[in-house]
């Protein structure tokens, strides 16, 4: 009884606040563009589509019209710094996009490296954990560039 009396006493505070035009600060403006990004395969590939999402929010400056963003990923992964006995000591991972902005009259496309590299622990499950991490950096630093190859190509145009 408690907790109804608790919800039906948040309800009356909270619920007047959409009469008095209360917009949540993060919310989408309503103008822009707004850019839908297709899915992209694999755990990497999730991560970059997450990453895309977070900086493609605010929309494109000179934007106006929606888009589809299409991304074909490519992830390596090198062994480097062998010891003696071939264990590897540091890896590499190679990150590659291929990226097309459809816009209804235009189209923006290009290609993207990222690479981010991590030590190897000593740990056996740990290397994964690690290979993991750096995964999700590169696909961070990945979306990044593609962003910033976006408003590059965008304000060549204007």
């Amino acid at each position: 009884m408690k907790n109804f009396g608790f919800a039906f006493l948040a309800f009356l505070l909270i619920g007047p606040l959409s009469a008095c035009g209360f917009t949540p600060l993060y919310a989408g403006a309503g103008g822009g563009g707004s850019i839908s990004i297709d899915q992209i395969d694999g755990r990497a590939g999730h991560a970059l589509r997450k990453a895309l999402l977070q900086q493609l929010s605010v929309g494109l400056p000179g934007l106006e019209e929606p888009g589809r963003l299409t991304i074909i990923l490519k992830e390596s992964v090198q062994r480097l710094a062998l010891q003696p006995d071939e264990a590897a000591t540091r890896t590499d991972i190679l990150v590659e996009a291929q990226y097309v902005l459809a816009v209804p009259d235009n189209a923006y496309s290009g290609k993207i490296e990222a690479e981010t590299t991590f030590s190897v622990p000593d740990a056996p499950f740990a290397d994964v954990t690690a290979q993991i991490d750096a995964s999700d950096r590169a696909m961070t630093l990945l979306a990044r560039r593609i962003v910033d190859d976006l408003r590059l190509k965008l304000a060549a145009e204007e």
